[in-house]
C-alpha cells in the first residue's frame, strides 16, 4: 500500500504533492548515507529515526518506506525533484529542521567526508538556505551531537 502511493508519479497522481514529502526527505536521506560510499548501520537507523519523528511512520512502515527510496535514489538522475518537493511545501523554519536532521545523519559515522560536506552545501541550497543558515545547522548539530557524547 504504501510503496503504491509513493511509486505514483506526480503527473498521475491524485494524491496532493504534501504527502509525497517522505519519499522526496527519504531519498536525499539516502543520497546523503550514500554520497561517501559507505551506509553504515548507524546512518541507516538515523534515517529511521528522521522518518519516525518527521512523519510518524511506523517501524513496518519506515522500512519500506527507506527501501522505497533506496530503489528511487538509484533510478534518479538529480535531486532537484525531490528538494522542490521539500522546497515548496516546507517552510524556513522547517527545511532549517530537515537540514539539521540531514546534518545529524552526515555526523551519524563520526566523519565529515568531503563528499558529504558538498552534497549538503548543494541541497541547502537547492531547498532556498542561505549559507550562513546551513553552516548554523551544520555547527548546532556538531554541538549537540558534542555534548550528547560527553
Amino acid at each position: 500500500m504504501l510503496k503504491n502511493f509513493f511509486s505514483r508519479s506526480e503527473s498521475t497522481s491524485n494524491e496532493p504533492s504534501s504527502q509525497r514529502i517522505p519519499l522526496a526527505a527519504a531519498v536525499l536521506l539516502i543520497e546523503i548515507a550514500r554520497v561517501d560510499g559507505d551506509f553504515s548501520a548507524a546512518e541507516r537507523e538515523s534515517i529511521r529515526q528522521v522518518l519516525r519523528q518527521r512523519f510518524a511512520l511506523d517501524g513496518d512502515a519506515g522500512e519500506e518506506l527507506i527501501r522505497l527510496a533506496e530503489d528511487t535514489q538509484r533510478q534518479s538522475a538529480d535531486l532537484h525533484q525531490f528538494t522542490s518537493q521539500i522546497n515548496r511545501n516546507f517552510s524556513q523554519d522547517e527545511k532549517q529542521e530537515i537540514i539539521e536532521s540531514f546534518w545529524a545523519l552526515v555526523f551519524a559515522d563520526g566523519y565529515l567526508d568531503a563528499h558529504e560536506d558538498a552534497v549538503m552545501h548543494q541541497l541547502g541550497h537547492l531547498i532556498g538556505l542561505s549559507h550562513r543558515q546551513l553552516i548554523d545547522a551544520k555547527i548546532k548539530v556538531r554541538k549537540e551531537l558534542e555534548s550528547a557524547g560527553s
